[in-house]
């Protein structure tokens, strides 16, 4: 799978707040995230659990730099996370932890997350599904209009992922 994302510091959530509703994106309720990264190279893997009822490993390669990028994606369910996580854990080790609170709009084909990131603080992030030539096309046009509508500067826009930024 691919898609585009974009990731800021959310820095007036209320603006963030008005700004989907005036998309009307529909609201997809509240996932509180546990991200379990490892050391591989390259790319990023993870171990995902939603409110602790769902367990998703995921392998991606993206880019790090501050502009929307375009990510390359394999999720896949798992049934047993701790034993998995075991696992990973004795072949690559844990590089990071990362725990989230996440609200999840969804409109037309973007997810937007509204995130507070345990020691980091809250972020705004738009992911871009583009699962058809023609969406990876439009893509760079639908991440234009929801910056103007979220009033994203390019200046404000984030190069590293959760787990980078939680190395520091």
């Amino acid at each position: 799978m691919k898609n585009l994302e974009l990731k800021v510091k959310c820095v007036d959530h209320k603006a963030a707040l008005r700004a989907v509703k005036l998309l009307k994106a529909r609201d997809m309720g509240t996932l509180n995230q546990r991200d379990v990264y490892f050391n591989i190279s390259p790319g990023r893997l993870k171990l995902r659990s939603i409110n602790d009822s769902v367990h998703q490993l995921i392998y991606y390669k993206r880019a790090n730099r501050a502009a929307a990028k375009f990510s390359n994606y394999y999720i896949s369910e798992i049934i047993h996370p701790k034993r998995v996580e075991h696992i990973l854990k004795e072949i690559y080790g844990i590089k990071v932890i990362v725990s989230k609170r996440r609200k999840l709009y969804l409109w037309q084909n973007v997810r937007i997350h509204i995130d507070s990131v345990k020691e980091l603080g809250k972020y705004l992030e738009f992911e871009i599904l583009c699962r058809t030539a023609i969406q990876q096309k439009r893509s760079a046009e639908i991440m234009k209009y929801l910056k103007k509508i979220f009033n994203i500067k390019n200046s404000e826009i984030l190069s590293s992922s959760y787990s980078d930024m939680m190395k520091i």
